[in-house]
C-alpha cells in the first residue's frame, strides 16, 4: 500500500514538472523573446524544455502502470468498491 501511494504522488509530480517544462518551453520563452524581455540566444534552450518534458512523461506514465498494477492491493482491503 506505501508503495501505491508513493508511486500515485509520483506521477502527481511527474506530471506538474512535464507541464511545468510545456509551458515554459511553448509559451513562456517564446513570448519574452518576441517582446524581447530576455535575449534571442535563450530561444535556443526550448528543445532541452521539450525533452525534459518528454522524460518527466515518460516517467509518469510508467509510474502509472506500476500505480494500476498495484492497486489490486485495494481489493484486499475493501471488498465492495460502491460503499
Amino acid at each position: 500500500m506505501g508503495s501505491l501511494l508513493t508511486n500515485l504522488w509520483l506521477v502527481v509530480l511527474f506530471i506538474v514538472l512535464f507541464s511545468a517544462n510545456m509551458i515554459l518551453g511553448h509559451n513562456v520563452i517564446p513570448s519574452l523573446v518576441a517582446s524581447k524581455d530576455i535575449p534571442v540566444v535563450l530561444n535556443r534552450i526550448r528543445p532541452a524544455f521539450y525533452l525534459i518534458a518528454v522524460v518527466c512523461f515518460i516517467v509518469a506514465m510508467v509510474l502509472l502502470t506500476a500505480v494500476i498494477s498495484e492497486a489490486a492491493v485495494l481489493r484486499r482491503i475493501w471488498e465492495d468498491y460502491w460503499i
